[in-house]
């Protein structure tokens, strides 16, 4: 039997293959549909293109020779399993299947006719060869992608937790909730002084009172974004230092007349709203 006629027959019938796999798939593919925006024809489309690049490779008589088509099928899975919320999982077991009905297929076509072990086991190294390399790109990809999107809305949090707001024409408030790590501190200097040449202020207040611990590192960055503030021609108030936040900025050895405090947000404001009428 010629590896281009099989090939050719797997091609051909891509579209039932895919079929087979569905209804092989348990309730959880059912429920996935009820859940996403993909439509049952959709899906079995995607997965007929793998199973055609199957074929492909046969009918070549080699798995390498599609290997950067079926990286290309397998990095678009991997990424869209993470937008519709597919786990890992679910690939691999569905990748699972996708062996074993081409094979029962295979089977079936080549029964009724003599084949070389040596072949069959060539046909069965082209399979594990194409479907091992979609496996691990769309693993990786999956990875790599959902590594991203975590990235990504990580820093939109970041942005809304760190939010500059105008209060007048020249004073403008940010304050502070919740852990503050060196990184968000970070992130925090960047935002702040963005926001500030936006919004054209002139005093910045600075609410520390939400913030339950602040230690050496992080409080070194809160005075890093002091002096960068200043650069820029904004003055920083910090209010809510609380006790052990200014024992954090002793321990660093800066002295407070290089920063101008408040007890709360209230004084802040209310001196620097005398201070701007004036």
């Amino acid at each position: 039997m010629e590896l281009k006629l099989l090939g050719q027959h797997i091609i051909d019938h891509a579209a039932e293959f895919s079929k087979d796999i569905t209804r092989q798939l348990e309730e959880r593919y059912v429920t996935f549909l009820d859940q996403s925006k993909l439509e049952d024809h959709a899906i079995t489309e995607w997965r007929a293109k793998l199973i055609r690049l199957v074929g492909e490779a046969i009918k070549a008589g080699s798995s390498e020779a599609l290997e950067d088509k079926v990286a290309e099928w397998a990095r678009m899975t991997g990424e869209g399993a993470v937008q519709y919320g597919i786990s890992i999982d679910e690939l691999i077991k569905t990748n699972k299947l996708y062996r074993k009905v081409i094979l029962d297929n295979i089977e079936i076509y080549i029964e009724t006719q003599e084949i070389p072990i040596k072949q069959f086991l060539k046909i069965n190294r082209i399979l594990d060869g194409v479907l091992d390399h979609s496996s691990y790109v769309f693993s990786v990809s999956f990875v790599e992608y959902h590594k991203q999107t975590l990235e990504t809305a990580q820093q939109a949090m970041l942005d809304i937790s760190i939010p500059v707001v105008s209060l007048t024409d020249k004073i403008a408030i940010l304050p502070l909730i919740g852990e503050l790590d060196t990184y968000r501190a970070r992130i925090l200097m960047e935002n702040s002084l963005k926001r500030c040449i936006e919004l054209r202020n002139t005093e910045l207040i600075i609410d520390l009172s939400g913030v339950p611990i602040v230690d050496t590192m992080v409080a070194n960055e809160l005075f890093q974004v002091n002096k960068a503030l200043s650069l820029i021609g904004v003055n920083p108030t910090f209010s809510g230092i609380r006790p052990d936040i200014a024992q954090a900025v002793v321990n660093l050895g800066i002295g407070f007349e290089e920063i101008t405090i408040a007890g709360n947000l209230k004084q802040a404001f209310k001196k620097l709203l005398e201070i701007e009428n004036e």
